[in-house]
C-alpha cells in the first residue's frame, strides 16, 4: 500500500512539472505588428549615421493619418517600392499603392526627439536641420560637447545645405567643423575654383549672400515663428470645434 502511494505521489509530481513545460511550448507565436495603408510618396535618402542609401516613404494609414517610414533598400525592394540595377535605386511605388510593412523593418528615425533630450538649443538646431541633413539631437549634443558653440554648429549646417553635396559620404556638417578645428579645408566638397585656408574665408565663400539668415539667431527665430503659427492654427481649430458644439457655424 505504501509502495502504491509512493508511486502515485511521484506521478503527480511529474505531471506538475511536465504540464507547465508543455503549456509554454504550446504558446502561440508572437504576432508581428504591421503598418497598413497606401503609398503617398517615396524617395531615397542617405542615412547620416551609416552613409547608406535608404528609402523614405510617407504612408496614408488605413485607420487615418499618415506615417513616415524609413526602410533599407533591400526591404523596400521586397515590398515593391523600389527596384535596383547595379548601384541605381529607382522608385517604382505608385501613388495609392497598397502596402503592409512589418514594424521590425523600420529604421530608426533621427528626427524623433529622445525622451531624455534636455538641452533646448540642441533640440531646436537638430529639429531645424534634421529633415535635410539627418542631424539628430545626439549629433548636435556630441558636437557641442566636443567644444563647438551652437553658433558655429548652425553655420556649419547652413554651409552643408548650401554645398548640397549629394554624393558626399559622411556627416558634412560635422566634417566642416572638423576642418575648422584642424585648419584643413582641402577635403571639403567646395565648388570649383574655391580655395580657402580659414573659417572666415569659408563662410564668405559659401554664406556671403545669406549672412543674416544663416545664423543660430535665424534658426531660433524661424522655429519660434513656426511654433507660434502652429499654436494659432491649433487654437483656431479648437475654437471651430467649440462653435460647432454650441451650434454656431464657423466662418
Amino acid at each position: 500500500m505504501i509502495k502504491a502511494k509512493t508511486i502515485l505521489g511521484c506521478m503527480l509530481v511529474l505531471m506538475m512539472v511536465v504540464v507547465p513545460v508543455m503549456s509554454v511550448g504550446a504558446a502561440a507565436p508572437a504576432q508581428t505588428t504591421t503598418i497598413d495603408g497606401t503609398v503617398k510618396s517615396c524617395d531615397t535618402a542617405i542615412d547620416s549615421s551609416t552613409g547608406n542609401t535608404i528609402v523614405v516613404c510617407e504612408i496614408n494609414l488605413n485607420g487615418g493619418g499618415t506615417q513616415t517610414v524609413r526602410l533599407s533598400v533591400e526591404d523596400a525592394v521586397a515590398k515593391g517600392l523600389v527596384s535596383v540595377e547595379g548601384d541605381v535605386v529607382t522608385i517604382i511605388a505608385t501613388d495609392g499603392q497598397e502596402v503592409s510593412i512589418d514594424e521590425d523593418m523600420l529604421l530608426e528615425d533621427p528626427c524623433v526627439m529622445p525622451e531624455d533630450a534636455s538641452q533646448p538649443i540642441s533640440k531646436i538646431v537638430a529639429s531645424y536641420f534634421c529633415k535635410d541633413l539627418g542631424t539628430s539631437y545626439e549629433d548636435i549634443q556630441s558636437l557641442h560637447e566636443d567644444g563647438f558653440g551652437f553658433g558655429e554648429i548652425a553655420q556649419a549646417c547652413f554651409m552643408a545645405l548650401k554645398l548640397d553635396a549629394v554624393d558626399y559620404e559622411g556627416d558634412l556638417c560635422a566634417d566642416i567643423l572638423l576642418a575648422k578645428q584642424n585648419h584643413d579645408y582641402s577635403k571639403l566638397p567646395l565648388p570649383d575654383g574655391v580655395d580657402v585656408s580659414n573659417w572666415g574665408q569659408l563662410r564668405k565663400a559659401i554664406l556671403s549672400h545669406d549672412k543674416g539668415s544663416s545664423s543660430l539667431g535665424s534658426v531660433v527665430s524661424d522655429t519660434a515663428k513656426k511654433d507660434n503659427a502652429k499654436g494659432n492654427k491649433d487654437k483656431e481649430k479648437n475654437n471651430g470645434h467649440a462653435n460647432i458644439e454650441h451650434g454656431k457655424p464657423t466662418k
